[in-house]
């Protein structure tokens, strides 16, 4: 299973500015983790594990204070059917247990959308590989290190 040392290590052996922040008590959810780091919560970046037509891993990456629209992640991609993944399909494909999903050093090769208000923040807060750490990164690097696609998906609570 991964952790912060297998984000840390990735982002060092890539030259990347980072933090990895270990807060007091569980960030599982984008809100704790705004209250802990005490950021506004759309500055903190959910990765989410979505299975495309009951076959194809993508992880949606958005704003905490949005939610993917499944609609739109659907239409976007051209998947008839979008889920969320469930645990076990979390932890096989990205190598982090649901709520320490972090963006970086992933398991597998899964390929990763964005919505555009990810980058609109100068420094983000993604999940750094536990429910006890967070990743302080630049939106510019976190986009250059992920190469994501870019694609509407957001939809507000």
């Amino acid at each position: 299973m991964r952790s912060s040392d297998d984000v840390h290590a990735h982002l060092t052996t890539r030259g990347i500015p980072h933090e990895i922040i270990r807060v007091p008590s569980s960030c599982r959810t984008a809100q704790l983790a705004a209250e802990a780091l005490e950021v506004g919560v759309e500055a903190v970046v959910k990765s989410l594990l979505f299975v495309l037509d009951d076959e194809r891993p993508l992880l949606a990456l958005v704003t905490g204070d949005v939610t993917v629209d499944a609609g739109a992640l659907a239409r976007e991609t051209g998947a008839h059917d979008v889920r969320l993944a469930r645990a076990a399909e979390v932890l096989e494909f990205t190598g982090y247990r649901p709520g320490a999903v972090s963006p970086c050093a992933l398991a597998a090769d899964v390929p990763i959308v964005a919505d555009p208000g990810v980058f609109v923040p100068e420094v983000v807060y993604c999940g750094g590989g536990t429910t006890e750490t967070m990743l302080r990164i630049g939106s510019v690097d976190l986009a250059a290190l992920l190469e994501p696609t870019t694609l509407p998906i957001a939809a507000r609570h």
